[in-house]
């Protein structure tokens, strides 16, 4: 990993001209795997919900379960620090007809509507489940800051941040995330991709590589680690591009969609996508329930690879980056005290200081 911004420039530019390539820029010892000594998910969710992978030898592999902000980080705000903290959300609480939806797994049948676990009322219908199911209801095991570096170089604007600050910027995130789940491997990574079914499949790729090469290492092929469960951390706008037929090839969005949510156990990406609730008002709340009822969109809600995170009063919706360079341009605001701050804490508030950023 780069230990310098000259190390990280480099990185940037080896990774922008690489297609589907993808590195760690900071992360914990041995991620995705908890750091050394950290005590292991012992919720009795977690125990009645992971699924572990069996060698033919008998020897088991932990799953792996990671929560991935996918952003462009410019600057990382409190919203994304509350976000990548996150737990895992329930499943998204819609009204059932009297009985249950063909193809819908059983862990969100009518029984379940009234369970104290589920929340967020809402006004979908089911309709006809796709095959890959059950989605992962395991906590997060680990996570990860990306950012893509596709083109990035190309789009940025005058008195913009560069790739190197907006990683120096994720790298202490990082930090605040390692105090905040000590238990919990925590990385920042570089990509090189612009869709979803295409960062996830790289994702997994490099995990299952770097688990080979581990097991060599240690010169042990007993165990294999066929379960990876990647969660995308989104905003509506992300959400509504993912489902947007103009974003992939003609006629492959429904193929691709399938092998996006598909268990990794069957040959998929394993992914479930969690759009964070944003904004406060009943309009925003109106636009959310709007795009959830989508053709194409509410039946992966039904089986639970949608999600909503947030209650609609967590405290961070109406955070933005953008708010935060509107802060930095007004004087008056880059206090201690002041809205720079607020928005986006002390240690990366004096790194918008400490570099002249955003003026």
């Amino acid at each position: 990993m780069p230990s310098g911004s000259s190390d990280l420039s480099s990185l940037v530019q080896h990774i922008s001209s690489t297609a589907r390539s993808f590195a760690l820029v900071h992360s914990t010892p041995g991620w995705p795997y908890p750091p050394p000594g950290a005590d292991p998910p012992s919720s009795s969710s977690s125990r009645s919900n992971a699924r572990s992978d069996t060698t033919p030898s008998g020897s088991t592999c932990p799953p792996l379960h990671i929560a991935i902000l996918d952003s462009s980080f410019n600057p990382p705000t409190l919203a994304h620090q509350s976000i990548a903290s996150s737990s895992n959300p329930p499943l998204y609480k819609y009204n059932f007809p009297s009985a249950t939806p063909t193809g819908v797994p059983r862990d969100i049948t009518t029984n379940d509507v009234n369970n104290d676990n589920l929340y967020n009322e809402g006004t979908l219908r089911p309709t006809p489940t796709p095959t890959p199911t059950p989605t992962s209801t395991h906590p997060y095991t680990s996570r990860l800051l990306l950012f893509s570096a596709r083109n990035v170089e190309k789009t940025l604007k005058e008195g913009d941040t560069t790739p190197v600050q907006r990683l120096e910027m994720m790298s202490l995130l990082s930090e605040t995330l390692r105090d905040l789940h000590p238990d919990e491997g925590v990385a920042v990574g570089l990509i090189n991709e612009a869709t979803f079914v295409g960062k996830a499949g790289i994702i997994r790729d490099w995990l299952v590589h770097q688990h080979q090469r581990q097991n060599q290492r240690n010169q042990s092929r007993s165990e294999t680690q066929s379960q990876i469960d990647l969660t995308f951390l989104i905003g509506t706008d992300t959400l509504v591009r993912v489902f947007d037929p103009r974003f992939y090839p003609p006629g492959e969005m429904e193929s691709l969609l399938e092998r996006l949510f598909t268990p990794s156990d069957r040959g998929g990406y394993g992914a479930t996508l969690v759009s964070a609730r944003r904004g406060t008002e009943p309009s925003d709340r109106a636009l959310e329930e709007e795009i959830l009822n989508r053709d194409g969109v509410k039946k992966w809600v039904v089986s639970g690879h949608v999600r909503i995170l947030g209650a609609g009063s967590d405290g961070w919706e109406d955070v933005s980056s953008t708010k935060v360079r509107e802060a930095v341009k007004s004087d008056g605001q880059e206090g201690d005290d002041g809205g720079l701050i607020k928005m986006v804490g002390k240690d990366i508030g004096d790194y918008i200081k400490r570099e002249g950023l955003y003026k």
